[in-house]
């Protein structure tokens, strides 16, 4: 890591530090009671989130994006850009189509967790439960060292209690609360949560051992007390009076054989769209060249991604290699050929886009 990104990051954490004592008023987000730090590091970036501070969000709009567009896609102020004018939208649309981008295109920039947040909050806020569940499990799953995960574990309290799951609200309150001591506010805010938790945990506490509850085998799993996404469903028992299987009996020598069955025809192709094909390494296609879109832990994610890029007349693929999901269009036969389509690609995705060779 070199100065400049150890310097960015101590800014950030400062950035962070100060925002936990003061709201951002960006009438977009004016609802929310908690928000995560704006931690832009570059001064013309600062300059926008003041100028939509002070009511003259056009100025704001307008510098974002010529300093979008004299900024390469490679560099590692590109994602940041975005994000920033994410937080100077004029609505709550155009707010979250540019976070997904900075999520979804840009996921191993450090941003990416923060417009994650972002799009929670969003969601909450207009009642998509399932949305803010889902991104609440990104960040947990992808960025499991995000210093956003105190605040992200308030969002998570109030979407899993208003999806009246409260055993994972509670569990996330108390990472919280273990992950913000420094944090006043946010202990408060999260000590109010903490409170409906008295009760969960005093149920679970009085529920009976695994081994004692009826129709568990010892050394069986309590579903009922998992869980929704970590419970199994229990092995269907066999019917108590099987219906006999009735079996040809074996054919005399005298007699032939009986013909096998004719095997039935195959069933009609679909119409529907075929997702991106998967390849784990080593790669099917033999000393060829692609271009890579991005890299990303969530199959779903990658697959989204894929499917966009259908959209735009692209033909992706999903490489599966160390854990991560890796989208590449295009099947070019030397390295320049890939590199002459780089350029054109780049305009047309954005992103840092660059030539991989599969063996």
């Amino acid at each position: 890591m070199n100065g400049n990104d150890g310097k960015g990051k101590r800014i950030r954490r400062a950035w962070r530090t100060l925002a936990a004592r003061t709201l951002f008023c960006l009438p977009v987000l004016a609802v929310f009671p908690v928000l995560p730090a704006l931690a832009q590091t570059d001064p013309r970036l600062v300059d926008i989130i003041r100028q939509a501070q002070e009511g003259r969000g056009d100025s704001a709009r307008t510098k974002a994006r010529r300093l979008l567009a004299a900024t390469s896609p490679t560099d590692t102020l590109y994602p940041q850009i975005i994000y920033t004018q994410a937080m100077v939208a004029s609505d709550a649309n155009e707010m979250r189509r540019q976070l997904q981008r900075v999520a979804v295109e840009y996921s191993t920039a450090s941003w990416a967790d923060d417009a994650l947040l972002r799009l929670v909050q969003l969601d909450y806020a207009s009642g998509n439960l399932e949305g803010a569940a889902r991104n609440l499990e990104r960040i947990r799953l992808d960025y499991p060292d995000s210093p956003l995960l105190p605040q992200t574990s308030y969002w998570a309290a109030r979407t899993y209690f208003d999806q009246k799951a409260p055993e994972l609200a509670c569990r996330w309150i108390a990472d919280g609360l273990a992950q913000s001591r420094s944090n006043v506010e946010l202990q408060n805010q999260l000590g109010y949560l903490d409170q409906r938790c008295a009760g969960i945990r005093a149920e679970i506490a009085a529920r009976p051992p695994i081994d004692s509850q009826p129709g568990l085998a010892s050394g069986g799993t309590n579903t009922a007390a998992l869980p929704p996404e970590q419970a199994e469903p229990l092995p269907t028992p066999p019917p108590s009076n099987p219906t006999p299987v009735a079996t040809a009996p074996a054919p005399t020598p005298d007699e032939p054989a009986p013909a096998p069955a004719r095997p039935e025809p195959p069933a009609p192709a679909t119409t529907s769209p075929e997702p991106a094909a998967v390849a784990s390494r080593p790669a099917q296609t033999t000393g060829r060249f692609r271009v890579q879109v991005t890299a990303v832990r969530v199959p779903a994610t990658a697959q989204a991604l894929a499917d966009r890029l259908r959209k735009q007349g692209l033909t992706p693929v999903i490489v599966q290699e160390a854990g991560l999901h890796k989208v590449r269009v295009g099947d070019y036969a030397s390295r320049p050929e890939a590199a002459a389509a780089l350029p054109d690609l780049r305009a047309k995705l954005g992103g840092s886009l660059f030539v991989v060779a599969e063996p």
